[in-house]
Formats: structure tokens, sequence, C-alpha cells
């Protein structure tokens, strides 16, 4: 990707609300790096490299996981099958950037938002917190998209990303592992 696209891209992310401050040498070196020709293909995947921030009892990481092409998102809507797999994903809980992806191709204002956007290029990652920082210490895992569309003044995508945000504490004594909860239980803790 051309340095100007990226150098643009990375100043939008460090505009986004919700997340770290973005380590902009490591996130710029990952999309000037990242082959993203001429395609009719809806994103390109990017290398799986997080940025971690620690705090008292919370780990913070942040990556990038797709760069969508703007122009191609209102061509490459889901059909009526994949509208209801994914519909069926999100019930589950099920939170990869495929499924994210898919999510954000039937959700007409965001295709409106990527087509309206002059840049040919906006950005897909993920930021998701471990916070062990309560009185019994149970481990939280948030899982939060980001999503960037450059020069969205208006109409930032946050309900979306909020809408697909996932909550877990682990559960358990001998077999530990995640449970999903609802984000009252989290913020009432």
């Amino acid at each position: 990707m051309e340095r100007s696209l990226a150098e643009s891209l990375i100043d939008e992310l460090t505009k986004h609300l919700g997340i770290i401050n973005p380590d902009k040498d490591l996130f710029l070196n990952i999309l000037t790096s990242a082959e993203v020709p001429e395609s009719s293909k809806f994103y390109e995947v990017l290398p799986n490299k997080q940025q971690l921030v620690e705090e008292r009892k919370r780990y913070h990481y942040l990556s990038l996981r797709k760069v969508l092409r703007n122009r191609n998102a209102k061509e490459n809507q889901l059909s009526l099958w994949k509208s209801k797999y994914e519909s069926i994903a999100s019930a589950f809980g099920i939170c990869s950037s495929d499924v994210l992806s898919r999510n954000l191709r039937v959700n007409k204002d965001l295709i409106e938002m990527m087509d309206e956007c002059k840049e040919p290029f906006s950005l897909l990652g993920e930021f998701q917190t471990y916070n062990f920082d309560n009185h019994d210490e149970t481990l939280f895992i948030i899982t939060r998209p980001v999503l960037v569309i450059p020069s969205v003044e208006n109409r930032k995508p946050y309900n979306w990303e909020n809408a697909n945000t996932k909550y877990e504490k682990e559960v358990g004594v001998i077999f530990r592992h995640s449970e999903r909860i609802k984000p009252q239980e989290y913020f009432s803790r």
C-alpha cells in the first residue's frame, strides 16, 4: 500500500474512541508492506501482529485484520443465504474477522458510508481487553471490532462496533473456559 494512504488510515485510527493509543510505526509498517492490488474482492487480510499495552491488571491488544476496499462494498453485499448464515453466526457469538466482514456487508448504513467515502480503503481491526481488575480477580475478556472509515464525520460506526462487542468471563475451577455474558454483568461488577 502507498505510504500516503497508509498514513491517512493510521491518522484516522488514532482518532478512534475507546481503544488504546495506536503504535503508529507498527501499524504503518504493516500497511505499507501489505499488498493491496486492484481487485474485485472486498478485502485483503493483514498479517496478525498486535500491539500490547499493559495497565494495572489489564492487558489490551490492538490489531488490524483487514484492509477493506470502499468501492467494492456495494458490489460485494451478501446473498440471502450468506446473510442468514451471518445472522446465525452472530447469534452464537462467533466473532472472527471473517464473520465481522460478512456482518458489515449486510449493514446498509455502513455500506453507504463506505461507498460515499472519498478514500479508497477502510480498516477492520480488533481491540481485545483481558481484565483482572475486580474484587475477586475474575478474568473478563472484552473483544470489540474496530472499524475505521476515513472522513466519516457525523456518522461513526460505533453503534455497529458496540453491537458486535463480545463480553466473556472465565469460569470453572479445574477446567477453566470462557463464557459469554451480557454487557450489564460486566459493567455492574
